[in-house]
């Protein structure tokens, strides 16, 4: 199943006391491979997008290449399958050496002269399926590399890391510019062989709860697919959170892969700088948000913190709809970016929190699938929506519909009960009582051989004593 390791002897300074997931080896091990990662990552994103702008001069080209991207998570389920039955770690490297490939492809083309729409689509569409494997299983070995008590730093850093590479990573808006997207293409192929090493020197072990395949691997995967719906459909408040992070996909995090571009372009008259630069803001608005994020404590606050971030994180979008300078763009930017991520880190950790490890990669896969593939949707739409429709609009409108969605969804019990406790409180009771009966279980199976090897041999009663004595002596008198 999965082996933990133990944190370090150094006495905790005060990194380790504000980030207590920095504790375990293993686990930097890990933040530092998935750091390289995402800033490649956003790279990626930052060329594509602005390639496929460029390519066809419309904001369609970049919703198009985004789906390509974005799209295949919708596989992520076959992902979380494979991560809760193969070693995670493994599944992560091997994932990280296709788009490692993938990126010297399409560097490559663009060197030979030879990138053009269907090849650029074509060749991110495979990473994207890719990376539907590569998500599920990193995600699934987070909470195998520390404590549980270190699980909300854990989260909280990964999402810092992820939401933060945004800073990094567009910096491909200017290399664009002075030298090409194909040096972009070779340096993502060189920050993934980083990660890719940093990630062979994790020795954590780490697999889910199931044992191997009986009827074939497409019907296992189904079969497993269904085990993670079923745990859905008995946990309500993390079925209800899923949705809310769909929503959140759907409403607030597609913008900045689909219209910035555009944006950039035709709002605020720039070029590949200025589209850099605006996702350098989002990301340093989540890196930021990220940082006070894990130095949080855990309890009521995360849950008045994940009502006013949700509301904000609408709003922000109208911000930067109304924007009319570069200015005012970068700082409405850096506060999208800022809910954007604290958001999304928040319903991560309190999801997690809650999840048996056994079926982690499957839920996971499914909280992946379900974002994911809503906003590879929106992604779309938003992207051949703004050939007829004002990107003002499209970003104003979408971010009043989820500031509005995160006030009516008020009057639910279970939202109340997040913000009231800052984390899902039922499915986590439920957890810690099947925790208990289970251990209560393998405790009595355990004591049960020596229970019965202590015991003494069993007495006859007196009636049968004498009804055996009986019988012996009728049986004497018969045989006289």
């Amino acid at each position: 199943m999965s082996q933990r390791v133990e944190a370090g002897a150094a006495e905790p300074g005060l990194l380790l006391r504000v980030f207590p997931a920095m504790a375990y080896l293993e686990y930097r091990r890990m933040f530092y491979a998935a750091g390289l990662s995402a800033i490649s990552l956003w790279a990626m994103i930052t060329a594509r997008g602005w390639l496929a702008y460029d390519l066809t001069g419309n904001p369609s080209g970049t919703g198009i290449v985004t789906f390509a991207a974005i799209g295949p998570w919708v596989l992520a389920p076959i992902g979380g399958a494979l991560a809760d039955r193969f070693d995670r770690a493994r599944i992560v490297i091997i994932s990280r050496i296709g788009a490692a490939l993938c990126a010297l492809v399409l560097a490559y083309l663009a060197f030979s002269g030879e990138l053009a729409m269907w090849n650029l689509v074509l060749v991110t569409l495979f990473s994207g399926i890719i990376r539907s494997a590569e998500m599920p299983a990193q995600q699934a070995l987070l909470p195998n590399t520390i404590k549980m008590h270190a699980l909300l730093s854990a989260v909280t850093m990964a999402s810092m890391m992820q939401f933060g590479s945004k800073v990094i990573g567009p910096v491909a808006g200017p290399i664009i510019k002075d030298y090409g997207a194909e040096w972009v293409f070779v340096a993502t192929a060189m920050l993934l062989a980083l990660s890719i090493l940093q990630m062979s020197r994790m020795t954590t072990r780490s697999t889910g709860g199931i044992a191997g395949s009986t009827h074939g691997i497409l019907r296992d995967t189904a079969q497993n697919v269904r085990v993670g719906l079923r745990y859905l459909g008995q946990a309500p408040s993390v079925r209800l959170m899923i949705i809310m992070v769909s929503l959140h996909c759907m409403f607030t995090m597609a913008f900045d892969f689909s219209l910035l571009p555009a944006y950039a372009d035709l709002i605020l008259g720039g070029g590949q700088a200025e589209y850099g630069y605006l996702l350098m803001a989002i990301g340093g608005g989540a890196f930021a948000s990220t940082i006070v994020l894990s130095m949080m404590p855990a309890g009521r606050v995360r849950g008045r913190v994940f009502l006013v971030v949700g509301v904000f994180s609408g709003l922000s979008l109208v911000w930067v709809g109304f924007a009319d300078s570069m200015v005012i763009a970068l700082v409405g930017g850096a506060l999208a970016g800022a809910s954007q991520a604290m958001f999304m880190a928040l319903t991560s950790a309190m999801i997690q929190a809650v999840l048996p490890d056994a079926v982690r990669g499957r839920v996971m896969s499914l909280y992946m699938m379900f974002a994911g593939g809503i906003m590879a949707v929106m992604i779309l739409v938003n992207g051949l929506a703004a050939d007829y429709i004002s990107i003002r609009i499209l970003l104003i409108g979408p971010g009043i519909i989820f500031a509005l969605i995160m006030i009516a969804v008020l009057v639910l019990p279970r939202i109340r009960s997040v913000i009231r406790n800052g984390g899902i409180v039922e499915e986590g009771r439920r957890m810690a009582q099947e925790a208990v009966r289970q251990t209560a279980a393998s405790v009595a199976a355990a004591i049960r051989p020596l229970d019965l090897a202590a015991r003494p041999a069993p007495q006859r009663s007196v009636v049968e004593e004498r009804l055996g004595a009986g019988g012996g002596v009728g049986g004497a008198g018969g045989g006289g």
